[in-house]
């Protein structure tokens, strides 16, 4: 028997079945883009299913629990920037524990000078829930009924005949899906197409394509410690300005109701990515020890023994420079897309949501078409 044509394998579809009533499709990434595109295209009638490689939702828009603090470790907050995603998170998800942001976010140099925060951008409402940021991934798998399987690392896409099989380090395998949406970050959707078994006279230029969104490290120290400890200028946050500082950013979670009990004090630290970058692989007892240096010089204050400390290590913190999802607009005809902060060039809630929503979109009208 003949082995797959180019058709079978990569994209063409030739003579099709009738089109179903209820396509079936698979996303890759459960962060807030790839579950965004899953809740509007459920919206649309389609069959869902969302493979998450950890345990959690939401992907970088993360929260913990510790100690009896919630803390917000990956995004901090949201804004609310169009009328589609203010209609997805104030009207459509339950709003039960939303919760403003009070006070200024201030600029801080090289030198560790601190200055008045940008009276516009201050006046713009930031949001989290008292359950964390993490709430908005959590709702939209609640509201919408969304399949998502987590613990489920995808390493592996073949197309046979006009459908998409997907397939894991273990061996397992999901097949049968029409369309498939990748929304990892770049670096890690690399791999993935790479693993596959795709056409390399398509899979490489959308490689090359992708290859430009450049991701940064960056460690984010959580340090908690006894008593009222204020920002300077009774601020929400400091952020380095200038990009050199060790620091990137301070926030104060105490300005977040329910997150941090009474009578205690709780920072989340984002070293910059160049630090993270040099020191990504020391332990972690001493990238504490040094982020609690930086943060006293910082903040021109003795500090207290913290009561306890936390570290996320992200290898993909977030991009400096975005892809051109036009560009990978040809994939598309063999039912291939892509959505995330790949395509933003930074990290937004906001626009990682709407990325996922005009995906979506992208889909229901390609099988429209």
């Amino acid at each position: 028997m003949a082995g797959p044509t180019h058709s079978d394998r990569f994209g063409a579809e030739g003579v099709t079945s009738p089109v179903r009533m209820s396509e079936k499709i698979a996303i890759i990434g459960a962060g807030l883009s790839g579950l965004a595109a899953a809740f509007k295209l459920k919206e649309f009638g389609k069959e869902v299913c969302v493979f998450e490689k950890s345990k959690g939702l939401s992907g970088r828009a993360a929260s913990r629990t510790r100690k009896g603090c919630r803390y917000d470790y990956g995004a901090n907050y949201f804004t609310v920037e169009s009328n589609e995603v203010a209609h997805l998170l104030f009207q459509t998800l339950p709003t039960e524990g939303l919760c403003r942001i009070v006070g200024g976010i201030h600029p801080f140099d090289l030198t560790g000078k601190i200055s008045a925060g940008e009276p516009q951008r201050n006046s713009a409402a930031r949001w989290t829930y008292r359950e964390g940021i993490s709430t908005i991934g959590k709702r939209m798998v609640e509201t919408g009924g969304l399949k998502v399987m987590t613990e489920t690392r995808i390493s592996r896409l073949k197309r046979t005949r006009g459908k998409w099989q997907l397939e894991t380090e273990g061996g397992a395998a999901f097949d049968d899906f029409d369309a498939v949406l990748i929304t990892t970050p770049g670096p890690q959707t690399i791999d993935l197409l790479e693993a596959s078994d795709l056409d390399r006279t398509v899979c490489d230029p959308t490689v090359n394509e992708l290859k430009r969104a450049e991701f940064v490290c960056q460690f984010t120290v959580i340090l908690n410690f006894p008593g009222p400890i204020p920002l300077p200028g009774d601020g929400y946050a400091l952020i380095n300005s200038d990009r050199l500082h060790d620091i990137a950013w301070i926030s104060h979670e105490n300005r977040k109701p329910g997150h941090v009990p009474e009578g205690e004090s709780l920072f989340i630290v984002q070293m910059s990515p160049a630090w993270s970058h040099h020191h990504f692989n020391r332990p972690v007892d001493e990238v504490i020890a040094m982020a609690l240096t930086r943060t006293a010089d910082l903040l021109g204050i003795n500090l207290p023994p913290p009561n306890w400390a936390d570290v996320q290590r992200w290898r993909y913190a977030h991009p400096v420079s975005a892809a051109d999802q036009c560009s990978l607009k040809p994939v598309s005809a063999f039912r291939l897309f892509f959505a995330g902060d790949t395509f933003v060039g930074k990290g937004r809630v906001p626009a990682v949501i709407e990325s996922g929503m005009a995906a979506a979109s992208q889909i229901i009208a390609h099988f429209r078409e």
